[in-house]
């Protein structure tokens, strides 16, 4: 898809959620009746930035400015801009529920098959992340045990309707602090899934809780855990982890690709709350843009 088609299927994309009813009945009205500069153009801008690779809301608008002017004529100052992007954060998160509502209607697995996992993302790490204050209202210090860091930031908690072959399809998503475990952190979400299997790692390893499940025709399936009492797994065990290990990675892919076209994970130059809103729905939604137009 060339650059023209691209940022014509955003803007599309855009007009059509907030030409929904329900939408227009409940998201914030602009403190401008009719504003020159519409929010349809601000969340397109910024959605389109992300898409042609640029990381910063101030190269977005630079790189408009310098090269689509004729595109958006009344393109306000970047402090303006900046202002309005934070002002539709709700909206954003508004846009990712829609989305996930249309993969929801595109997921036909005969076994009813839901992969979750959790990415960080981070507002700062390291020495910082002790330091950090940004977003402390949603935001706090967390430990990612992949990348062996200490973070001050959020966790991305998504189920998915696994698709044979191909990426997930986003199911529910989840975010929280990231101090809270994976588990707790989704615990009160699992009853959204009667009916389905859920393949998960290791930290969602709770046996009293996969009886409960059961119970209500969930089943909760994760990995064989070694631990100081049990230190080799028997052959039946062993070739169990490795089917869950395999259906699993479909949902890491697909977290690597998010991160690859969106940058979502690097969030150290978020400033507010409201940035932290539009930055993790927001660059989630471009990815959804780009996923759908594959399907499609």
């Amino acid at each position: 898809m060339d650059w023209e088609a691209q940022l014509i299927l955003i803007y599309l994309t855009v007009c059509e959620f907030f030409m929904q009813e329900d939408i227009r009945h409940t998201i914030r009205k602009s403190p401008n009746a009719s504003p020159i500069f519409t929010d349809e153009e601000v969340m397109t801008i910024y959605i389109f930035g992300i898409l042609s690779g640029h990381r910063t809301n101030k190269q977005s608008h630079q790189f408009v400015y310098v090269h689509l002017k004729k595109w958006f004529p009344y393109l306000p100052k970047y402090s303006t801009f900046n202002h309005r992007l934070n002002l539709l954060m709700v909206e954003f998160s508004q846009f990712c529920d829609r989305f996930i509502y249309n993969f929801r209607s595109k997921s036909h697995h005969p076994e009813n098959l839901i992969v979750l996992d959790s990415m960080p993302i981070m507002l700062a790490k390291g020495s910082r992340s002790g330091k950090a204050k940004v977003a402390r209202n949603t935001a706090n210090l967390g430990y990612c045990a992949s990348k062996k860091v200490f973070y001050h930031g959020v966790k991305f908690h998504l189920f998915a309707d696994y698709v044979e072959g191909a990426l997930p399809n986003p199911h529910l998503l989840n975010i929280t602090g990231a101090r809270q475990h994976d588990l707790p952190a989704v615990k009160n979400l699992f009853e959204e899934f009667v009916n389905y299997k859920i393949i998960a790692d290791k930290a969602y390893c709770d046996g009293e809780l996969k009886s409960d499940l059961a119970s209500k025709s969930i089943e909760l399936h994760t990995p064989y855990k070694l631990t100081k009492t049990k230190k080799e797994l028997t052959e039946h065990e062993a070739l169990y982890t490795k089917i869950i290990n395999s259906f699993r990675q479909s949902i890491e892919i697909f977290f690597s690709w998010i991160i690859k076209v969106s940058g979502v994970q690097d969030g150290s130059r978020i400033r507010s709350e409201k940035g932290l809103g539009v930055h993790v729905f927001g660059r989630f939604a471009a990815a959804m843009i780009l996923l759908l137009a594959r399907i499609d």
